[in-house]
């Protein structure tokens, strides 16, 4: 009876973290594992767009990705710290999900083509999964995720209700 009750208090503790504070952990990741990749030869991110390609450091792109993760969070927080409005539940746990899940859907694809893929000429990388899966997250984060974002942080700003003190 007491593990369940424990289990009830952990369960619930992990429901009172704040979306802000979730982006900025997943900011703080993408950061890290951009810094572990430095140490690799091979971290360049291409983009080939008809005949010019776009060579661009992992690092870079973690560093991007880390503010613009940061950002997001920040903006959270602003609304509902320092305005004290209260934004929309779901709207905010489908970004959520959109974001932070599109960011797990990625390095899942990553393991998956790395353990189980096998290149057929060893001088060629078969990245056709990954970009693929690249492409959706990217068309789903930019025209579902940050228009609900952006929704959201309106409605919560011009509603006229505040947000009550707990």
């Amino acid at each position: 009876m007491k593990n369940e009750e424990e289990m009830n208090k952990t369960f619930m503790n992990l429901i009172k973290i704040k979306i802000y504070n979730l982006f900025w952990l997943v900011a703080l990741m993408i950061l890290v594992i951009g810094l572990i990749q430095t140490h690799n030869e091979d971290t360049t991110f291409d983009i080939n767009i008809h005949d010019t390609y776009f060579v661009i450091a992992h690092f870079y792109v973690a560093l991007f990705l880390s503010l613009a993760y940061y950002l997001i969070g920040l903006g959270y927080w602003i609304v509902q710290k320092v305005m004290k409005r209260k934004l929309i539940n779901v709207l905010t746990i489908i970004h959520s999900i959109i974001l932070n899940g599109s960011f797990i859907v990625y390095w899942l694809v990553i393991g998956y083509s790395k353990a189980f893929l096998d290149t057929p000429f060893p001088l060629f990388d078969n990245y056709q999964l990954i970009n693929q899966t690249l492409v959706i997250i990217t068309v789903l984060i930019l025209l579902i995720g940050q228009p609900i974002y952006i929704i959201n942080l309106i409605i919560g700003i011009f509603k006229k209700e505040k947000k009550a003190i707990s």
